[in-house]
C-alpha cells in the first residue's frame, strides 16, 4: 500500500471516530433541557438514560476506554463541576467514575483548564489531545477526543471519550504496517501517537520533520493530527 493510500485510511478512521462521538453527543444532549434561567436540568431519569447511552457506546466501540459528558460550571450555575463519565471495567461491564469536582476538595479535578475542554466548550470545535497520563490513576498513556455539547442551541460543556494509546496502536498499527514507508502519526503538538517504526515512541515530541521526512495534515476535524512520512 502506498503512503497516500495509508494516510487516506488513517484520515477515514479518525473522521469516523469523531462522527461516532458527535452521534453520542447528540444522544446525550437530547436527554437534557434548560430551565427558565438557562440552567441545565439534570434529573435522575436523565442520568439513567445517559448511563444507558454511554454503556451502549462503550459496548459498541471496544477501542474506547471511557466516555461521557463534562459539564461547564456556568451551565450548572454552581462553582462545582460535574461529569457523567463511564469507564470500561471489562468487555461487558461499565461503571460511572466519581471525580473530585468541589474546589478545594480532595483531588480536585479542574477540568475546565484542560485543552480538550477549552477547545470543545469555549471554541466550539472538535479536539484531539494527548498522549498524556490518565487522570484516573492508571499509569497508561491516553488520548482524549471531545466535541461540543449543545442543548437548545446553548453550549453546556463537552462530550468526550478516552482512548488508551495501547488500544489506539492495536487499531492503527495493522493499517500502518501495510505500508513499507515509515509513517509516524503525530498530535497537533507534535507528540507521537503511533508509528510503524521503532525509531519513534509514543509521547515523543517531534516539532519539525526529521531529515528525509515530510508532514502531511489530516482533515481539520481531527484537530491538527498529522502524519510524518519518509521520503
Amino acid at each position: 500500500m502506498t503512503p497516500d493510500e495509508t494516510i487516506e485510511q488513517l484520515a477515514a478512521w479518525f473522521e469516523d471516530r469523531f462522527a461516532q462521538l458527535r452521534s453520542l453527543a447528540d444522544t446525550l444532549t437530547s436527554i437534557l433541557n434548560l430551565d427558565a434561567d438557562g440552567m441545565l436540568v439534570l434529573s435522575s431519569t436523565a442520568r439513567r438514560e445517559m448511563k444507558s447511552a454511554a454503556s451502549d457506546f462503550l459496548q459498541q466501540h471496544l477501542v474506547v476506554d471511557g466516555c461521557g459528558l463534562i459539564f461547564a460550571h456556568s451551565s450548572l450555575g454552581t462553582k462545582s463541576g460535574r461529569l457523567e463519565w463511564w469507564v470500561r471495567e471489562d468487555e461487558s461491564r461499565f461503571a460511572r467514575y466519581s471525580f473530585g469536582v468541589v474546589p478545594g476538595g480532595d483531588r480536585y479535578y479542574n477540568y475546565e483548564q484542560h485543552e480538550w475542554f477549552i477547545r470543545a466548550f469555549e471554541e466550539g470545535r472538535s479536539a484531539a489531545v494527548g498522549p498524556f497520563i490518565d487522570y484516573l490513576g492508571v499509569e497508561v498513556y491516553i488520548m482524549t477526543l471531545t466535541v461540543p455539547a449543545v442543548v437548545e442551541g446553548q453550549r453546556v460543556g463537552a462530550v468526550g471519550n478516552d482512548l488508551q494509546i495501547d488500544d489506539l496502536e492495536r487499531a492503527l498499527l495493522p493499517m500502518l504496517q501495510q505500508c513499507e514507508t515509515d509513517l509516524v502519526v503525530l498530535s497537533r503538538h507534535g507528540n507521537v501517537l503511533v508509528s510503524n517504526t521503532a525509531e519513534f515512541l509514543p509521547g515523543e515530541l517531534v516539532s519539525d520533520p526529521r531529515p528525509g521526512y515530510r508532514f502531511v495534515a489530516l482533515p481539520d476535524v481531527t484537530d491538527g493530527i498529522r502524519v510524518m512520512v519518509a521520503g
